[in-house]
């Protein structure tokens, strides 16, 4: 009895309450699906919507997931947990949507409606041309090919037709025959005739290739010329001769400079001259002098600045 007196029971503490536990990701991902689901239903009325541009505000995601945070950690009765399974959610949903959204770029890019239509535009950029042309039935005769590249620049999604607008790209690629420009100011003489033809015809080119057709073989001369069109508004035939380049061709080989192609062609010479010469003296070979003159002479002979038409070695033998 003395000892249930001096020792009184002990009396428990009382338990802490159980924290809740709040997963951080869940009101992030559930935001997501919402917003997803009405910019997927929002295509499907809308083709034109760009989802690309919603993309960009893709990190407000981040901002969720932060104020979640901080709000929880607040609360001392709650413990944080981060739902996995909810942000690898979003991220799911944010590439589905961007998914969506790069479609019509990838049809553009596979050849779908745009190119199809950046196609129709360059027909017609031809057709017109050569019919602006049949004015000069001469300088259209001189044209031996010509194609046009389009390519689309624009966002614009409400030109629904799918025409030219400012900044997208058009080039034009044309080749006049070998004997319509004997010289730089003849070649460049045509090319301002076309610049004509294309202002008429209403075109704007970015950029205009002129040149004479090649791989005809042998030995003979190209000119080629690059400007975009407004440059060559207004221009004089003297002046824009000054932009045209020439090439120099011997057996499909392109050279610099003349000087260049005629080493070319005097190796060859002395090739065939020194084997011809071996052959009719018993695998005895000419002299360096000998080689010398007789290059000199079949080149003259050959490729003279007085000669109408410019033959190929094979042709002298």
């Amino acid at each position: 009895m003395d000892e249930m007196k001096t020792n009184p029971p002990v009396q428990n503490s009382p338990a802490e309450p159980p924290k809740k536990v709040r997963r951080v990701g869940t009101m992030a991902f559930a935001v997501l699906l919402i917003a997803g689901g009405v910019l997927l239903l929002a295509q499907q009325f809308m083709p034109k919507a760009n989802l690309l541009a919603v993309l960009k505000f893709a990190p407000v995601i981040l901002i969720v997931l932060g104020i979640e945070v901080l709000v929880y950690s607040t609360k001392p009765n709650v413990k944080l947990k981060f739902d996995w399974l909810g942000i690898l959610g979003c991220a799911f949903v944010l590439v589905v949507v961007g998914t969506a959204s790069l479609i019509p770029l990838a049809w553009r890019w596979l050849g779908g409606a745009d190119r199809n239509a950046e196609k129709r535009i360059e027909q017609q950029v031809v057709d017109s041309m050569y019919e602006q042309l049949s004015a000069d039935p001469e300088l259209k005769a001189s044209v031996t090919s010509m194609y046009a590249s389009v390519d689309f620049n624009h966002t614009d999604t409400e030109n629904v037709d799918n025409t030219l607008e400012p900044g997208d790209t058009l080039i034009l690629y044309l080749n006049f025959r070998q004997d319509a420009a004997g010289n730089e100011p003849e070649f460049a003489a045509n090319c301002a005739a076309i610049v004509q033809a294309a202002k008429a015809a209403g075109w704007n080119f970015t950029t205009m290739n002129f040149g004479t057709e090649e791989d005809v073989g042998g030995v003979y001369d190209t000119y080629r010329a690059e400007f975009s069109q407004s440059f060559a508004d207004g221009l004089t035939t003297e002046q824009l001769a000054r932009r045209v380049q020439k090439d120099y061709y011997y057996d499909y080989d392109c050279y610099d400079s003349k000087e260049a192609r005629d080493n070319a062609i005097k190796a060859d010479l002395r090739e065939q001259i020194s084997n011809r010469y071996a052959d009719e003296h018993d695998d005895v070979y000419p002299s360096v002098d000998y080689l010398n003159e007789e290059t000199e002479r079949q080149f003259n002979a050959l490729y003279g600045s007085q000669a109408t038409e410019i033959a190929t070695p094979e042709s002298a033998e």
